[in-house]
């Protein structure tokens, strides 16, 4: 728990550092003075003014934070340069100002994911397993081992890039053609139409929904756990499980059900041991699960040899793809937030701090590549909501901006205000609804 609320201020940080100095860099830029760059909110810990006056600091509650640029001329002062308030600009200047804090969180994006695509890594490559009888992959005709090459005429390099180009798709439960290699090195095009996702997409695997599971090698035996069930048996590290009970399919969560599901039986077991074939007996011992029911566990911890490619992309590839990605995944979160607005998603899915806190935890536990993508996922997102054009977001201030352009002078005092006030309520209903997500979860 701990780890999660140290990566998820390390990640609220970064993100709104990012979104916060866009709104200070544009300010600069049209001549507007900055009194105070904060991150977080509350009482000030540590504070510094640098030669222009603007006060930086950090506060107590790491929760976000905010630029405060000069509102109106200070009494008795000429303007200067850089010294002027944003009552004194114009909406075009206004506009670009608060436009520059979601423009920079998506430019974040496209720095994190170019910097992965340069970098480089060795991904599991995009082979399919057998579909389930009845899954549009079955019926569109996937056959285990087939690997995917190409998705809609875009190159798949990775069974990564191949979830990331079908997540939209699935979610939207659109038709998509596959391009296929087979084993033998032929390739087919296949065309699958996807099934609708359901309203609440909590816990679902929609991969696995549309039979497009990845294929999983047989589980590997990578630890061995002291006076468990596994060493009683005579597991060893190393041991290739190939078959438990009747079960030859195995992959390492197939293999995980099975010895739940046999809580207190034997299960005979056949093992790929320095290339011979070992036959054992494994008494799974129970324990209570999240139902209250009895599963089994073994105290062996397991990993599979997926097929492996290494990755990387030159420069002006690397900024293309990191481009397309974040331009994607802002644009599927638009579609996924209109969706909730017409009902055909649940609002269940949105997430507070508490579920972005254990994802920053979980996504950190998997390593630093999952974890800076983690940040990229979270910048995209804080770009897409401050877009909204709800008065007190960056998005209804640039809606102001717009009708002041639109009419040749500002929108009344009254209305403005009136505006502000339904924002906030707005904002703080939302918020209150993605806290009660949190609790939701939390209790299971």
């Amino acid at each position: 728990m701990l780890s999660s609320i140290v990566f998820f201020i390390v990640t609220i940080s970064i993100v709104v550092v990012f979104h916060e100095l866009g709104h200070y860099l544009a300010a600069r830029l049209c001549g507007v003075h900055v009194e105070r760059f904060s991150l977080g909110f509350g009482k000030v810990l540590l504070r510094r003014r640098d030669r222009r006056g603007t006060e930086w600091v950090v506060s107590a509650l790491p929760l976000g934070g905010y630029v405060k640029p000069l509102a109106e001329p200070e009494a008795g002062v000429m303007a200067s340069r850089g010294r002027g308030a944003m009552s004194e600009k114009s909406p075009w200047q206004r506009m670009l100002i608060f436009a520059a804090g979601p423009a920079f969180s998506l430019l974040l994006g496209i720095l994190i994911y170019s910097a992965i695509y340069m970098a480089g890594n060795n991904v599991p490559q995009a082979i399919l397993a057998a579909p389930d009888k009845g899954t549009p992959a079955q019926i569109a005709g996937i056959k285990k081992g087939d690997r995917v090459i190409g998705l809609d005429g875009r190159q798949v390099h990775s069974w990564t890039q191949f979830q990331q180009q079908l997540l939209e798709p699935m979610v939207l439960g659109q038709t998509v053609r596959l391009q296929l290699r087979d084993p033998n090195d032929r390739d087919r095009e296949v065309t699958i139409a996807l099934q609708s996702a359901p309203r609440d997409l909590e816990g679902v695997n929609l991969a696995r929904l549309n039979g497009l599971d990845i294929d999983a090698p047989p589980p590997t035996a990578a630890q061995i756990i002291a006076g468990g069930a596994g060493e009683a048996a005579g597991i060893r590290q190393g041991d290739v499980i190939v078959q438990a009970g009747a079960r030859t399919d195995l992959d390492a969560r197939a293999f995980i059900e099975q010895i739940q599901n046999n809580a207190g039986q034997a299960v005979p077991l056949v093992v790929l041991r320095d290339g011979q074939r070992v036959t054992l007996n494994v008494t799974p011992r129970p324990i209570e699960g999240p139902d209250g029911a009895p599963q089994g566990k073994i105290g062996v911890a397991l990993h599979s040899d997926y097929p492996m490619i290494f990755v990387r992309h030159g420069l002006v590839d690397s900024v293309g793809l990191a481009t397309t990605r974040t331009f994607d995944t802002a644009w599927f979160s638009v579609k996924m937030l209109s969706k909730m607005v017409m009902g055909q998603v649940s609002w269940k899915n949105i997430s507070g701090p508490v579920t972005i806190a254990d994802y920053a935890g979980k996504s950190a536990s998997l390593g630093l590549e999952r974890f800076i993508e983690f940040i990229a996922l979270i910048t995209i997102s804080i770009g897409v909501l401050n877009l909204i054009p709800i008065p007190g977001l960056d998005g209804g201030q640039m809606l102001f901006a717009f009708f002041e352009i639109v009419r040749g002078r500002p929108l009344p005092a009254f209305v403005q205000e009136k505006g502000l006030a339904f924002g906030y309520m707005l904002l703080l209903a939302l918020m209150v609804l993605a806290f009660l997500n949190d609790v939701m979860r939390i209790a299971g």
